[in-house]
């Protein structure tokens, strides 16, 4: 039982986004389309997501929109709808708690499932797998996720990573480390390129060199106990890691687009993303003890400034605080915003010769209550500050790497239904049926 107790289960999207838009517009289907950020009559930027089609033609995620066009001419551009793309999120873990509890969400497509008493078999575990799949169909008949088992969670997110799409990739305890020489060091999750040429330094070039390695070889290499975690790891042990560090920043950036690179539009901007981050720290219930801001320029090199403030929380004395700052900020054409509140910390505790802030609010902090239950309930922007309005729907939310943000950050009106269109005005539905390549699948067990 101990060398084969699957104790994990992963379940990976694939293509999450651009399956999400093939869902919701049938004539994408079968099409080569790309995820954009941006209006689709934009023609820089980046693919934040590609269907299987378009990667059959070697469009990758991050690859630029020129870039993606050159390999793929005919590639259908495709503006991105988060709120969508999160409201979807939610059904999918609907559909998998059907099956089994998710343990922790770790992405807006990534969902671990710790297996308990029974479920650890290698019967149960496959055929909950299969259940995963099937249920996720009642979500969307486009939607395909592979599914990672293995006897830690690192692992079975490797193993979901293996078999794409579509697949399931089992890793036993009874094969581990060997079952992991094929891979790549970068297959790694924490491996990234910094580490990755650490490692390379070392004369290490291999997985199979990596996996021989001595724990205290691995303890040197990393730095720590994090080499020891791996280690354990890699050979099939199951533990967390400790809980994270409480949250010492939260920041957001944005790239200006041209009619937002003045220093009136930009400064308007950058308040809307302080209060963006601001309803972040609130939903925390962190304050914040600093406050910084860095304004890049396409003509000058870039500015930064950080200050200290007193410890708060609603946007009005942030807001002061940024407004104090901006007239240090050379007059020249912003290219790039990024605000962050810095020393975040628990609410301070209440003066002993002053006035409750919890049980008697001042003004301020009911006028933010009011304004975040007001937002949260009728959507985002319902009622917003002056400061903003001439910039309201310009940086709207985005899905960050890790757990998607709640629905109420959205505004309602930024993901109402577009028609995808192709090269030079085409509509997708138009467009000739391209039988590409037949992109490499993964097997099933």
């Amino acid at each position: 039982m101990v060398d084969s107790a699957i104790n994990w289960l992963f379940v990976d999207l694939n293509s999450y986004f651009a399956s999400i838009e093939q869902e919701l517009c049938p004539e994408l289907r079968g099409q080569p389309i790309a995820i954009v950020p941006i209006r689709i009559e934009a023609q820089t930027g980046c693919c934040i997501a590609v269907s299987y089609q378009a990667k059959a033609y070697g469009v990758q995620t991050g690859f630029s929109v020129a870039d993606a066009k050159l390999l793929c001419p005919h590639i259908i551009l495709v503006e991105a709808r988060p709120r969508l793309y999160v409201e979807y999120h939610h059904r999918i873990a609907a559909a998998i708690e059907h099956c089994i509890p998710i343990q922790q969400v770790m992405s807006c497509d990534e969902f671990a499932c710790q297996l308990l008493g029974r479920e650890r078999t290698l019967l149960r575990a496959t055929a909950i797998a299969y259940e995963i799949k099937r249920e996720l169909r009642t979500v969307g008949i486009t939607l395909r996720c592979s599914v990672g088992l293995a006897p830690n969670r690192l692992l079975a997110k490797i193993a979901g990573d293996m078999q794409k799409p579509d697949g399931l990739m089992i890793f036993e305890r009874r094969y581990l480390p060997q079952a992991l020489y094929s891979l790549e060091l970068a297959d790694i999750p924490g491996i990234g390129k910094r580490m990755e040429q650490r490692i390379l330094a070392e004369g290490i070039t291999t997985m199979r060199q990596l996996c021989t390695l001595t724990r205290e070889r691995m303890h040197t290499i990393w730095g720590g106990v994090l080499g020891d975690r791996l280690w354990l790891w890699l050979r099939g042990e199951d533990f967390l890691e400790p809980p994270a560090r409480p949250l010492q920043t939260l920041s957001r950036q944005h790239i200006l687009p041209p009619d937002c690179r003045t220093p009136d539009k930009a400064r308007a901007v950058a308040l809307k993303l302080l209060h963006s981050t601001a309803r972040k720290m609130r939903r925390n219930d962190l304050w914040a003890g600093g406050l910084s801001l860095q304004v890049g320029f396409y003509d000058h090199v870039a500015f930064a400034c950080n200050v200290r403030i007193e410890p708060c929380h609603d946007p009005y004395t942030l807001q002061e605080h940024l407004i104090a700052v901006w007239p240090r900020v050379p007059a020249y054409t912003p290219s790039d915003l990024s605000v962050t509140l810095t020393h975040l910390d628990l609410a301070p505790s209440p003066d002993l010769f002053g006035i409750d802030p919890f049980n008697e609010p001042n003004a301020k902090q009911r006028v933010v209550t009011a304004l975040d239950t007001i937002n949260a309930r009728y959507g985002l922007n319902t009622v917003y500050l002056g400061s903003v309005h001439q910039v309201r729907k310009e940086a709207p939310t985005r899905i960050p790497f890790g757990p998607p943000p709640p629905l109420e950050e959205f505004d309602d009106t930024a993901d109402k239904l577009r028609t995808p269109r192709g090269p030079r005005g085409i509509r997708a539905s138009d467009l000739p049926r391209v039988q590409p390549k037949t992109p490499t699948s993964g097997g099933s067990v």
